[in-house]
């Protein structure tokens, strides 16, 4: 049985070296055709590698809903997640470190995961915080601005399975969010392997008068879920930036901060970031843009 697990461990590395050598050109949001069209029962490990788990000091997890949140791996040092999964009414920001490349939340972080099929994925990385920046005008009430950005005390190593997003280029910044169609990823609250689904914006109106309790403000965009997976607060939504007839890569769009259950659908609440990048900036180093 170990001799099995090590053969395959082996052929993951190679299988590993096969990936790097086709995405080792490619700095941000990985994009692949194939990968995007499956709308599987998971996504893949070389799917939004940007996906970082937060971890929490001990008895704090317990205070954030289902137990858990998710950020966005946006350069080697940084990544973004919402604020109100850190500050409490305290007005103390409490977190300990990140989780990236993870593909299976019950999996042990030094160890490869294996499946009883035999398909197995590398270890992911454990990172601690050096510093949480929280938006300024972040009220734990409403939670208006509910966004932080994060300092990892030392890079992230890049891989297949951790790269960070690409931020909006500027020709998208001002384009609306309303009616699009999305991408979000994450680890969802019931299930343990990381999972993708399409978002169908609405207009902010709409969303409220479907669930008149869910998180929106002027800088959120909302959506209904194409598949009912209840996820982490702070699963990236990612959109596909568009160069002639070819998709070049995805870039962020924003993170959740809410979703509520309407007639067996969920209706999602994200924050778009593209309203704080000054804040983003002043914070956070070596972000990538694709022009």
């Amino acid at each position: 049985m170990h001799w099995g697990i090590a053969v395959i461990t082996l052929l993951l590395v190679t299988c590993t070296g096969v990936l790097s050598a086709k995405l080792e050109d490619t700095e941000c949001g990985y994009f692949n055709e194939d990968q995007f069209l499956k709308q599987g029962s998971f996504a893949t490990p070389t799917e939004h590698q940007w996906l970082a788990r937060i971890v929490f000091g001990k008895d704090f997890e317990g205070k954030i809903r289902n137990d858990g949140c998710l950020g966005v791996l946006i350069s080697k040092r940084n990544v973004l997640a919402p604020a109100h999964c850190f500050v409490q009414y305290n007005g103390e920001a409490e977190a300990f470190s990140v989780h990236l490349g993870v593909w299976n939340k019950s999996s042990v972080i030094s160890q490869p995961t294996c499946d009883r099929d035999g398909f197995c994925v590398v270890p992911a990385q454990e990172i601690k915080l050096a510093e949480i920046a929280i938006h300024p005008e972040y009220d734990p009430l409403t939670l208006k601005n509910s966004l932080a950005v994060l300092t990892l005390q030392r890079d992230a190593k890049l891989n297949p399975n951790v790269m960070p997003a690409c931020m909006p280029p500027p020709h998208l910044v001002n384009e609306t969010l309303v009616g699009q169609t999305f991408i979000v990823a994450g680890l969802r609250v019931k299930e343990d392997l990381k999972m993708k689904t399409w978002v169908n914006t609405l207009s902010r109106g709409f969303c409220q008068s479907k669930v008149s309790s869910i998180v929106t403000s002027s800088t959120t965009v909302c959506g209904y879920q194409a598949k009912p997976d209840g996820y982490f607060i702070g699963a990236p939504l990612v959109g596909m930036q568009v160069k002639g007839d070819n998709t070049q890569n995805f870039y962020l769009v924003g993170l959740m901060i809410d979703w509520r259950w309407e007639n067996n659908r969920i209706l999602s609440s994200f924050l778009a970031i593209r309203h704080y990048l000054d804040f983003i900036y002043q914070n956070a180093n070596s972000l990538i843009v694709r022009s």
